[in-house]
């Protein structure tokens, strides 16, 4: 899925300087400049390495990129001298490279009446590769523009040019260029789709020709960006207003037909037309991204849901803000989001009218208080696991999101996996009998004291309120009570800074009963190396064995145990026994999967992953354990949560003030989730 860059002609601003035309693409939510002109001044063909060095200053203080250079190279007469041209070209690319442009857009010259395309064709082709290969050649991404009158004015033509050139040559599409010459936008794409590297966003009428604010003309802008949003990673789109005519661009154009046509008169100025223009564009990818979202807290796991939305397998949302304590997280945050508001707190994040969504990730106690806040501020809202510390808490923001029409959603990732879901199908079909025994080892989370001392929050009950079962284990916790349900009481032994200095438990052994007489036995620990993660079923008539999250063994029995138990005169016997290939769709999504079904319910009313009211299932579990461990008894369910909490302040009362804090660290946490 892509995410879009908003980039623009940013001369069309009205604006001559190069710091006028960065402030209105500022004022326009517009972070990227198509460079070509500067009013009276030199056009972008005609800047010298010293011009550019000069700008690329002037860009970089400002936080102004180039996406492109829109240079005018191509657009001499097919008949006129190539030679100078192609030198000059060469003078802008060292330019382009220098302003840090990823693309230059080129044409592929003008014909005459009564000029014969194919004959002439070679011409052009030669014409273009060389401007192509040196482009590649000095690390630019070079880009035929469709216009009418030139030999690429149809797709037809321009998918010929680009297959001659070997995929050395891309695509910008311009759907308005298009429509002036009676071509089918949506055809065209078809046709170019996998050649179309960044769209520029104008569009017209066929009756005239005339030009009009995106979304307004028969160029199906919105289908197309649509469709363009399929494609991964970052993806341009370039504003290309032509609402008024500009100073520069009858030189730019073939006739002065074009120019008449374009002027139409409906905008007073240039910075109308300019926001005009740029409006229509973010409406036309709102269209195709409708939701806004906010992260806030930028570490380890705000950055991985910011790191797959550029990597683009987010649908349907776009980053438009983030929050965070830490100016560092918000500094990387500039340099990766740079299009995003950044922001001190969730508060101000919440009430800047920039999101329509937040996922939260932030230290766990402040889940609760931050889902809440929000709610109340009319915000779709997921939040990271676990639901929060202690049940009483987390059942008192489900209590409000019921009362809230927007979509509150936990980030319980793992039940996109595939093999869990396929586990949870197995057992609630009801083929092979209730459960009789679950174990889960799960002692493959292996920790440093370093891994600790990363965080001033980490391993403290004043700070996380647990260690292993509520940092690493709140997937498991969940896994464990949506496949098998929640048991009815526990004992449990949580062994406190057994392997670390630390004030948590990193070792942990549950033993659970449930309402069937069933039995259950969870154990985890940071401790151990190297670790297991071997989670075992055993039903009335087949155990299921999944190891590492990956492999799913079925061994179905020929005759149910409780029936053998009952029926067979034999003191010894053995039940046959055979192994069944289990099948899966192999999908595992993970996080983006979660807020892919988030925007989808927001949007259509479809299934979320897990509905946020469910996060205190898990937590449940958790809490008893804890209490079990603290009073050395067994704890029936659902826990007491009063006492609980009681006994959970009492850890806090204690929690070490001051704490030995290494530099935060924040890495890819990708390889970490079971």
């Amino acid at each position: 899925m892509a995410y879009f860059v908003f980039s623009a002609f940013s001369d069309e601003s009205g604006e001559k300087t190069l710091g006028g035309q960065i402030a209105a693409c500022k004022a326009n939510g517009i972070t990227h400049m198509e460079l070509r002109g500067f009013g009276d001044g030199p056009s972008v063909n005609s800047i010298t390495p010293e011009d550019a060095r000069a700008m690329k200053a002037e860009l970089d203080r400002e936080g102004m990129k180039v996406s492109s250079i829109g240079s005018c190279y191509g657009k001499i007469g097919i008949g006129d001298d190539f030679a100078p041209h192609f030198e000059a070209y060469k003078n802008t690319v060292e330019a382009a490279r220098i302003l840090g442009a990823k693309y230059i857009r080129i044409f592929s010259f003008y014909f005459n009446k009564g000029d014969d395309y194919a004959s002439l064709k070679d011409v052009v082709f030669r014409r273009v590769e060389a401007m192509a290969d040196f482009a590649c050649e000095n690390g630019l991404i070079p880009c035929h523009e469709n216009e009418k009158g030139i030999y690429g004015d149809i797709p037809e033509r321009c998918l010929e040019l680009l297959e001659a050139c070997g995929g050395r040559l891309r695509a910008v599409f311009d759907p308005a260029n298009f429509v002036q010459c009676g071509v089918d936008t949506l055809k065209a794409y078809d046709m170019l789709e996998d050649y179309v590297e960044y769209f520029h966003i104008k569009d017209a009428f066929y009756k005239d020709g005339s030009i009009v604010p995106a979304g307004e003309g028969d160029g199906s802008l919105r289908e197309l960006i649509k469709r363009f949003a399929q494609k991964d990673g970052e993806r341009v789109l370039t504003l290309e207003p032509h609402l008024k005519v500009f100073d520069g661009l009858g030189s730019l154009e073939n006739t002065d037909e074009t120019v008449k046509k374009l002027d139409n008169g409906v905008y007073a100025t240039y910075a109308e037309s300019f926001k005009a223009a740029s409006d229509a564009m973010h409406a036309v990818a709102r269209d195709a991204q409708p939701i806004r979202f906010g992260i806030i807290g930028m570490g380890n796991m705000g950055t991985a849901h910011a790191r797959n939305f550029l990597e683009g397998k987010i649908k349907e949302m776009r980053i438009t803000a983030v929050a965070d304590i830490d100016p560092a997280r918000l500094d990387w945050a500039e340099k990766n989001l740079p299009w995003a508001h950044r922001y001190n707190t969730a508060t101000e994040l919440m009430e800047s009218g920039d999101v329509d969504a937040v996922v939260i990730c932030v230290p766990h106690y402040f889940h609760p208080p931050l889902v809440i806040e929000a709610l109340k501020n009319g915000l779709h809202v997921v939040s990271e696991k676990p639901a929060g510390v202690y049940t009483k808490q987390v059942r008192e923001m489900n209590e409000f999101a019921a009362k809230s029409d927007k979509t509150f959603a936990m980030m319980f990732n793992q039940r996109t996996n595939c093999v869990f879901r396929r586990i949870k199908e197995i057992v609630d079909s009801g083929e092979y009998g209730d459960i009789r025994r679950v174990s889960w080892l799960i002692t493959d989370w292996y920790r440093t004291q370093s891994y600790y001392n990363s965080g001033g929050w980490r391993a403290t009950w004043s700070g996380e309120g647990g260690g292993v079962l509520l940092n690493q284990c709140p997937h498991q916790l969940d896994l464990w009570q949506w496949i098998c349900g929640m048991p009815s009481k526990l004992r449990a032994f949580c062994h406190e800074g057994k392997w670390h200095d630390i004030e948590v438990e990193d070792d942990v052994s549950i033993y659970a009963e449930y309402p069937n007489g069933a039995t259950g036995v969870f154990v985890t620990t940071t401790g151990d190396f190297p670790g297991t993660n071997r989670l075992e079923i055993t039903m009335d008539r087949a155990k299921l064995v999944c190891e590492n999250g990956e492999d799913i063994t079925l061994i179905e029995l020929d005759q149910s145990v409780s029936e053998n138990i009952r029926s067979s005169s034999e003191g010894f016997t053995r039940i046959k026994t055979h192994e069944v290939k289990v099948e899966t769709d192999g999908k595992n999504e993970q996080h983006s999967g979660v807020l892919n079904a988030f925007a989808s319910h927001i949007l259509r009313g479809t299934p979320l992953v897990a509905d946020g009211s469910e996060g205190i299932r898990g937590l449940s579990i958790s809490n008893a354990a804890h209490l079990s461990s603290w009073l050395n008894e067994t704890v029936t369910l659902p826990v007491d949560e009063d006492l609980f909490y009681e006994k959970l302040m009492e850890k806090v009362s204690h929690s070490k003030a001051k704490k030995n804090v290494s530099s935060a660290v924040v890495e890819d946490m990708s390889k970490s989730y079971h």
